[in-house]
């Protein structure tokens, strides 16, 4: 089904690829085996689609999303929470109510107003997420300042990227932040211009730019001196 200039089509269940190239709208909830969006396109409902949705433009889905993929090089707006069984790849602005996906990778921004949960999240630009960051391995290298209520995982490492640190260094600025409301949970953590209450984990470095009130260590901790931390303290 395509939608190439202005037009609309009922929710339903399409047993087909829906691509909408020009201004479109979806009045209700829809199963499909592919969506793509590379105008406008809006569907007032729920999206259960069984391949791959691609947004290269403008899309906004006012329910639930449920798909094996997601690409987004455009901009999309999810009201209700997203499943994406494989791979969510952003390298454009995505703005979820939740997200649990396989992987997430995202070079661009990310807005969550709950959690975020995958076994592994990449993040190469933005990320601002009002509940829990989770994943077996998070690996972020800031493009913009994040925030986080929270993270949790097993291997995780935060930092500014080696040029815009270089950039920092020469202008003399603080460079991007990652502010942590609450808690870092993990086995190895590494982090480096983060500002958080508290980091609980076996091995912690704490690298340069960081601002923690307490730091809680199980087998090894390293601070660095151009580092803020009130109280450190192994944990047995």
């Amino acid at each position: 089904m395509n939608i190439s200039g202005s037009g609309s089509l009922p929710g339903g269940d399409y047993g087909e690829d829906i691509r909408i190239s020009g201004s479109g709208s979806i009045k209700g909830s829809i199963s499909c085996t592919g969506l793509t969006i590379s105008g406008s396109g809006h569907v007032y409902g729920e999206v259960n689609c069984h391949g791959k949705v691609h947004v290269s433009g403008s899309g906004k889905i006012d329910g639930a999303l449920h798909a094996a993929e997601v690409h987004v090089s455009g901009s999309t707006h999810i009201d209700g929470p997203a499943t994406v069984d494989q791979k969510m790849h952003v390298s454009g602005a995505a703005h979820v109510l939740s997200l649990r996906c396989g992987e997430l990778e995202s070079s661009g921004a990310l807005k969550a107003s709950g959690d975020v949960s995958a076994e592994k999240i990449t993040i190469r630009g933005a990320i601002r997420c009002e509940g829990l960051i989770n994943a077996e391995n998070v690996d972020v290298d800031m493009g913009g300042d994040c925030y986080a209520d929270a993270i949790g995982g097993s291997v995780i490492l935060i930092r500014d990227g080696a040029i815009r640190g270089l950039i920092s260094r020469l202008f003399k600025s603080a460079g991007n932040i990652f502010t942590v409301k609450n808690s870092i949970e993990g086995d190895d953590i590494t982090l480096f211009n983060v500002v958080a209450d508290t980091v609980i984990g076996r091995n912690v470095r704490i690298g340069d730019g960081c601002r923690i009130r307490h730091v809680i260590y199980g087998e090894s901790i390293d601070i660095s001196e151009k580092s803020e931390v009130e109280l450190y303290e192994p944990s047995n």
